[in-house]
């Protein structure tokens, strides 16, 4: 979208996100199933100076690409996290679908303005991301710095 328009200046689709109760099981059956992998998995727990907005939380994330959309899985793993409650309350399942962007901070501050409720976000890897609720719609958007 154009910025003269007043929308974000999206650069990328990034990945959709899945929340899963077991990385190993899961990864295991698609890869099984669909031919999926190889999978990058790993541990991640921002510090309390990374993280921006919740409590601190632990989780299991493994990645892959199917034909050059990345899937992304996340298992919670401690504290009361967006993804732990999602879990609880859904079930595994489809979590938010993310978007990168150069501009990070007008980027935030535009969907912000626009009704956007920031509801988690973190620095991994130097890289800035938040989730977004938003309505209407009804999903979590995120934003990854490019």
């Amino acid at each position: 979208m154009s910025l003269e328009t007043g929308a974000l200046a999206i650069d990328s689709f990034s990945h959709i996100g899945v929340v899963v109760e077991d990385i190993d099981k899961t990864t295991k059956f698609l890869s099984s199933i669909l031919d999926l992998g190889p999978w990058d998995i790993r541990e991640y727990s921002p510090t309390k100076d990374e993280l921006m907005i919740g409590e601190l939380f632990g989780l299991k994330e493994a990645h892959t690409k199917i034909r050059g959309t990345e899937v992304e899985l996340i298992q919670p793993l401690a504290g009361n996290s967006i993804w732990s409650q999602f879990l609880e309350t859904n079930g595994e399942g489809i979590h938010h679908i993310s978007f990168t962007v150069s501009n990070w901070e007008e980027s935030v501050s535009k969907f912000q303005e626009r009704g956007g409720r920031m509801v988690a976000g973190a620095t991994f890897d130097g890289k800035r991301w938040s989730y977004f609720a938003t309505k209407p719609g009804g999903m979590i958007i995120e934003l990854e710095e490019k």
